[in-house]
């Protein structure tokens, strides 16, 4: 089942050298994203996920997914190729085009990191990824692990199957941590559905209760960089 959403125009811009990048960065390495990759000069998209990011190197690699034989070819007919990257991570998308080095004796190749990244400033509100089980959404049907949170809404582990039975969740508790943060007229309703998750936004929320949510999501990101920074 799908819905309509309303699209906004994507607005990129450069995220600068320092802390940002390093936190971009960590998360690449930590979680080896998906990404959407072009090649000069073809119109044809390839898909995979961004492994072996070797800073000491400046290197990495793409595990594909989906790559055509015409992708394959071309990319392999020189190096400093010019290659774009959509890179699908948690906290923003982000955009950048690097160079291809050279191609390996497994089929994939070999990429030099970007001298500029782009990210995406769409969403109003920082969503951010949360480990599993330590925040769930209390309704009247029920409770839903989170799976991210932001200040405006939510993305529930709850399968399509499930969520095409729902509109909005009335009587809503937010449990972060062990702390209970509700309100009168909280509700939440579903904006997307998709099989892994569902995604929510937040109503009769005043500023109290949002400044709560704000303090556990800078807690969780601080806690989100220390984990990947491990790796």
């Amino acid at each position: 089942m799908s819905i309509r959403r309303v699209h906004q125009a994507p607005n990129y811009i450069e995220v600068k050298p320092g802390d940002e990048t390093e936190k971009l960065i960590l998360e690449i390495r930590k979680f080896k994203p998906e990404v959407e990759v072009t090649v000069e000069g073809l119109p044809e998209l390839a898909q995979g996920r961004i492994i072996d990011w070797n800073s000491s190197q400046r290197l990495f690699r793409v595990d594909w997914r989906s790559i055509t034989d015409d992708f394959k070819m071309h990319s392999g007919l020189r190096t400093g190729l010019r290659n774009f990257f959509k890179v699908k991570l948690f906290t923003s998308p982000i955009l950048f085009k690097c160079e291809l080095v050279r191609r390996l004796p497994d089929g994939t190749f070999h990429y030099r990191f970007p001298e500029q990244i782009y990210k995406l400033q769409k969403r109003g509100a920082l969503r951010v990824p949360l480990k599993s089980g330590t925040a769930s959404l209390i309704t009247r049907s029920g409770r839903y692990v989170l799976v991210d949170l932001s200040i405006a809404g939510a993305r529930l582990s709850l399968p399509e199957s499930e969520s095409s039975k729902h509109h909005t969740f009335e009587g809503c508790t937010l449990l972060l941590g062990g702390r209970k943060i509700t309100a009168p007229g909280f509700q939440a309703t579903i904006t997307s559905r998709s099989k892994e998750g569902c995604g929510v936004r937040f109503s009769g929320l005043d500023e109290t209760i949002r400044f709560e949510i704000k303090q556990y999501l800078i807690e969780s990101l601080h806690a989100y960089y220390q984990e990947a920074s491990k790796s």
